[in-house]
């Protein structure tokens, strides 16, 4: 059995560069409280559990908690999933820095600790994202790039949301009715590609319109303002928005990726009807 505390002392023991932080997945109280007291009081420490209970009273005792969806009992391997989502949302909300050196602390299902450098976290996600999904990542990182244009400025002074679905052009039209006439149609690939740094305006504009825009795997946008039907299957989480639930429903059904832009500067991307990644413009 591993003896997590002394394996935990001696990687910090052992670190030359020193960890900013520790993020610790557990579900048992006493397990959090014996890391703390093991960890360098200036540390870090934010703690992963799927325990409600565990979570109130680690919160009533100051602790960083971040409650967890599924079992983490439940996980197995997948739980590395979960971990790398919260500490890329909490660079997204600048929670962490870019630059951090992170221990990773597993205290279930498995235990065992895990180096993880900030700095490559964002890039392998998309890349990751980007390739099972058969999309070059420069194609989405001008799509991210496009979504930050588009929730740092806003229109006309308010703040508003946007939403792109990327993968089978006919796919995705399959599962979604045009709300007004397309406005790219007859135009060339070249006035329509979100690659093109000038196009950003143009597409800007029309993703303010009601609706989604469709872009094939290269980039090229297809359609705007198109309204993703939601069957009765696939129901809203608490506290989702239409907007994110049309996101989620275009991603699983078309086998796409979907990017949503909240009005409250919010940029969530799903992957088969996952949410995958999310950032918040500061």
């Amino acid at each position: 059995m591993v003896d997590l505390p002394n394996l935990v002392a001696s990687a910090i023991e052992n670190d030359r560069s020193n960890f900013s932080a520790a993020v610790l997945l557990s579900n048992n109280s006493r397990t959090v409280k014996r890391i703390r007291e093991i960890l360098p009081k200036k540390m870090r420490l934010v703690t992963l559990t799927s325990s409600s209970k565990v979570s109130d009273n680690l919160k009533e005792l100051g602790f960083e908690v971040e409650v967890l969806e599924d079992s983490l009992s439940s996980q197995g391997l997948s739980v590395l999933n979960s971990l790398h989502d919260i500490i890329l949302q909490g660079l997204g909300e600048g929670r962490f820095k870019s630059n951090d050196r992170i221990l990773a602390i597993m205290g279930e299902p498995m235990d065992g600790v895990i180096v993880i450098e900030a700095s490559t976290l964002a890039s392998n996600k998309l890349a990751i994202m980007a390739n099972e999904h058969d999309i070059e990542i420069e194609v989405l990182a001008k799509l991210m790039e496009l979504a930050r244009h588009i929730g740092g400025r806003g229109r006309e002074g308010h703040a508003v949301g946007a939403l792109f679905a990327i993968g089978s052009v006919p796919k995705l039209r399959r599962y979604t009715t045009a709300l007004v006439l397309n406005p790219f149609k007859g135009h060339s690939d070249a006035k329509k590609s979100v690659s093109v740094q000038n196009n950003h305006e143009t597409l800007a504009e029309f993703a303010w319109l009601d609706g989604a825009i469709l872009f094939n795997s290269k980039g090229i946008a297809s359609d705007a303002g198109r309204y993703v039907q939601v069957p009765a299957g696939i129901n809203p989480k608490p506290g989702e928005g239409g907007r994110h639930l049309a996101a989620r429903a275009i991603s699983q059904l078309a086998d796409s990726i979907a990017i949503c832009v909240s009005s409250s500067g919010v940029i969530t991307l799903y992957s088969k009807g996952r949410e995958r990644y999310r950032v918040r413009l500061s």
